[in-house]
């Protein structure tokens, strides 16, 4: 039910977008789609033989300009996928085994960012973005591997409803008249615990592209 919701939402927010008269304001205000790739992790205080688990991030993006200077606002409403990857041995009558297991963390993300730009306006336009973010847990799971069987337990119990945190990023917008292609690299830092009563933080590695209009 959650995914049909944030299906509906991001189908609704796109449609918005390419409305007619929906990027007026002297066209400092632009609606459009962006995604990617996540590279995530999870920083616990206790353990650190867990990996990164690579996802996709998708959403609906609004970009507002202010006239004269070079200060802008990114938000938007995305689906972003986090979590860790690691293995779990243990020892049975002197034989180690070991299974291979995917921590699957799925949230609704809304960002909240400054956006700066570098050097005059014109076709490339570089820039830097920082603010903070919230989401909000869609799914939660556990996917473990051994011996070609795979076994999934849902950990939403475990795992706290909403994180927070800053994001920090470089990018560029490739203007194209009526259009903007944007490219950018992001740092997400996660300030709120994963999992109730253990320190445990978001860390995301963002590589994503979008066109606005």
């Amino acid at each position: 039910m959650k995914k049909i919701t944030l299906t509906v939402v991001l189908a609704g927010l796109f449609l918005f977008s390419v409305t007619p008269g929906a990027s007026q304001a002297q066209g400092l205000v632009n609606f459009g789609i962006k995604g990617g790739v996540n590279i995530a992790n999870i920083s616990f205080d206790d353990f650190d033989d867990n990996d990164s688990r690579t996802g996709f991030t998708i959403g609906a993006v609004l970009d507002v300009g202010f006239p004269m200077v070079p200060v802008g606002l990114e938000t938007g409403l995305y689906y972003s996928q986090k979590g860790t990857t690691f293995n779990v041995s243990e020892t049975i009558e002197g034989m180690t085994l070991t299974a291979d297991a995917t921590m699957k963390l799925d949230y609704l993300q809304i960002p909240v960012l400054a956006k700066i730009n570098f050097g005059p306006p014109g076709p490339f336009s570089p820039h830097f973005v920082a603010g903070p973010y919230a989401g909000f847990i869609l799914n939660a799971e556990t996917e473990m591997s051994f011996m070609g069987e795979t076994v999934t337990e849902d950990i939403s119990d475990d795992v706290e409803s909403m994180d927070f945190g800053l994001i920090f990023g470089l990018g560029a917008d490739f203007n194209l008249m009526v259009s903007k292609i944007n490219v950018q690299a992001r740092y997400s830092l996660g300030l709120a615990d994963v999992f109730d009563g253990e320190s445990s933080k978001n860390r995301v590695i963002s590589l994503v592209a979008g066109f606005s209009f």
